[in-house]
This record gives structure tokens, sequence and C-alpha cells, in this order.
């Protein structure tokens, strides 16, 4: 009974305001066992579940073939397709392997950057603060002391100081983060990015990669040139590597007027990008008018029931 309403459920929002829409997921990591050092991510468990639920109550296909089904008004009830932001280890490890295991692909969007060092920017922020030692006591940023003289304390110094180094232009971000990773003692950051083999491996397994800049900046903070570069650059580091052309995008961060602009959607289709993808919660409804910034959802609910209701509900977000 309840398997029945729930899928009923989807797809009459699926058909809201009668035309058939999509939902676009957005996952970022995915871990095997909790660490406190990344609490925020996806239990694999739990995102194993997910994948059953989705392929239970929902319509799971590719990127390509779903905004294809959508461009040609043909796109089935209760459709959905999967994202992966970033690029970390674990969308080789876990995510794309648990996608193998339930015959179902995804996108995943790859912050070049950390090809070559092993890491983005947040990973050594991170690991320079919730791993210095708590006999320094504090961390001195400009005029602000942040205390780190318990782990409890770190784990907020880190989260402030994330925010900061988010959102500034990347010239000043590396220099703060060069400057507490000094005050640290200079951690060392173990390599836990995608591997080159590993993103040829999902390209010819029918995962699709996209880029997401090369250094991860908010684009709006950047000038024109320096933004435009960033995108480029990863486009044509994941060309090179998968030697097909990357044809989907993924704005850092993702707010649309916050994090990027009508500038930034002019140099993606400028750069031949099929389509590009936000952060703003949503489902896609008209692609015409969407295309270059289209709405995603990130699911997060324990219970079958919560997930399914809430990612179906998504749909009246135009």
């Amino acid at each position: 009974m309840l398997e029945r309403m729930l899928k009923s459920y989807a797809e009459r929002c699926s058909s809201f305001n009668g035309s058939q829409r999509l939902n676009v997921l957005t996952y970022h990591r995915v871990s095997e066992n909790f660490s406190p050092l990344r609490s925020g991510d996806l239990s694999l468990e739990r995102f194993k579940e997910q994948l059953f639920w989705l392929k239970k109550y929902f319509v799971v296909l590719p990127l390509p073939e779903a905004l294809d089904l959508k461009e040609k008004n043909n796109l089935p009830k209760s459709a959905v397709t999967i994202t992966v932001d970033d690029g970390y280890q674990d969308s080789y490890s876990l995510i794309y392997q648990s996608l193998l295991s339930e015959g179902l692909s995804a996108s995943f969007f790859i912050t070049t950057d950390g090809l070559q060092r092993g890491f983005l920017w947040d990973e050594l922020l991170s690991i320079s603060i919730l791993n210095a030692p708590t006999t320094l006591g504090y961390l001195n940023l400009g005029n602000q002391k942040y205390d780190i003289s318990t782990f409890r304390k770190k784990e907020s110094a880190y989260y402030q100081i994330n925010e900061i180094a988010k959102y500034l232009p990347l010239v000043k971000r590396e220099s703060l983060i060069s400057d507490i990773a000094n005050q640290a003692g200079q951690p060392h950051v173990e390599h836990v990015f995608l591997r080159e083999k590993e993103i040829k491996e999902m390209h010819n397994n029918n995962m699709v990669i996209g880029a997401h800049t090369h250094h991860h900046p908010i684009l709006i903070q950047e000038s024109d040139n320096i933004a435009f570069n960033q995108i480029s650059e990863s486009k044509n580091i994941l060309e090179n590597i998968i030697a097909s052309e990357v044809e989907y995008f993924a704005y850092p961060n993702g707010k649309y007027l916050k994090d990027f602009d009508e500038n930034h959607v002019d140099m993606i289709k400028k750069l031949g990008f099929k389509a590009a993808f936000s952060t703003n919660w949503g489902a896609l409804s008209d692609l015409e008018h969407d295309r270059y910034r289209i709405n995603r959802f990130t699911p997060w609910d324990d219970s079958e029931l919560k997930f399914c209701f809430r990612l179906a509900s998504n749909y009246r977000r135009g």
C-alpha cells in the first residue's frame, strides 16, 4: 500500500502543471566509517539505501538521456538523475562501485586541481586546523583569534574560517590557507582525490565526467579572465584524460546570483557545454530557459518514507 502511494505521489508531482519534470540529485562525499573530521559525509550504508529507494520509486536515468528526453518532451514520470560534485576518492571507491552494483549511472563534476595536489583547498584547511596541536591554543587570522584548545573548538574554528576562505578570491584564499597551515605546523595531507586511471575507468563504464573549475573558486568573486580560465582549464584537463568531449558543468558552491551570474552562463555557452548545474533547490521544468543553471536537490532523510516524499515534493519547485 505504502509503495503504491509513494509511486503515485511521485508520478503526480513530476507532472506538476502539465509538464514532465526532472529531479537532479547532488551528492558530495560518502564515508565507510564515521570520522569527526568529516562529520557531514553521507554514510555508505545510507547511500546504498538511497540508491535502492531511487530504483524502487523513481526512474533513474543517465544525465544525457534525461536531458535528451526532456528536450523531446518524452521524459518519463518520476525521472531522476544523479550527480556528484568535487571528485574526492570516495567518488570512485564507494560511490562509483555502489552505482555499478545497482546498474546505475551518475555524472561526476571534478575540480581538477585535486588531480595534481591530491586534495582540494578545503581538505588542507580542515587537516591544518583539526590536526593542529591543542597546546597551540589558538590560530591568529588578521585581528581575529580562533580558540583551538579542544576538538570542539577546533571544529567551530574550522567552520568559521572555511566560510571566510570560501568567499575569498583565489589569491587571498591561498594566502589565508598557507598562513593557517604554517601556524599549525604544516601537517601532512594524504592523497584523497580521484586519479586519472579511475576517471578513465568511470568514463568507460558509462559514468559522465563533467567540469567543476580547476581550483573551485566562487566565480563571482573573480575577474572575468580568471573565471573563464578556471572553467576552460578544468574542461581541457578532463578532455585530455577521457579522450572525449566534456559537455556538462557544475558551478562551485552553485547559488545563482550569489556564486555565479549570467556573465558566467555566457562563458559556459561560449565554451560549448551542453548544460550547467546550480545548487539552487528545485527540479528542471523548462530546459530551454534553465539549461545553463539547472536546479538540483540534496537528499538527506534517513527513512524511506521521508526520503521519497521529500524528493517527490521537490518536483513542484520549478
